[in-house]
């Protein structure tokens, strides 16, 4: 069974990177450009979602963080890696992955956000 892979970005070009780094990878992947394409897959989704990837800012009402704890409750075991292109003073950028990020680093932040 393979790995899936839901990515949230509102950015079409960087959505459609992502879906092709992680599928040339070996993930199923399934894209979302905003919370409420990502809520709607969290909920429908009956094979499951195993990693969540979502910019810190996407529209539709709700902030990838945000997004991050809502699919968390839904679903305690999904993996979760957050990126942003951005510093924002209110989160804790340690944990995010920075834009730009090379394939390699977006394959292995994936494939950690898996082995947790």
């Amino acid at each position: 069974m393979s790995t899936c892979v839901l990515i949230v970005d509102d950015e079409p070009a960087v959505r459609s990177i992502a879906v092709d780094i992680l599928s040339e990878a070996g993930f199923d992947t399934i894209p979302a450009a905003d919370a409420g394409q990502a809520l709607q897959v969290l909920t429908q989704e009956t094979e499951g979602v195993d990693v969540l990837l979502t910019d810190v800012r996407i529209p539709d009402g709700m902030n990838g963080l945000e997004l991050a704890r809502v699919a968390k409750r839904k679903r305690p075991n999904i993996g979760v890696v957050v990126t942003s292109g951005y510093f924002a003073a209110d989160f804790d950028s340690a944990g995010v992955l920075r834009k730009p990020w090379s394939a390699s680093e977006l394959v292995e932040r994936v494939k950690k956000a898996v082995a947790r």
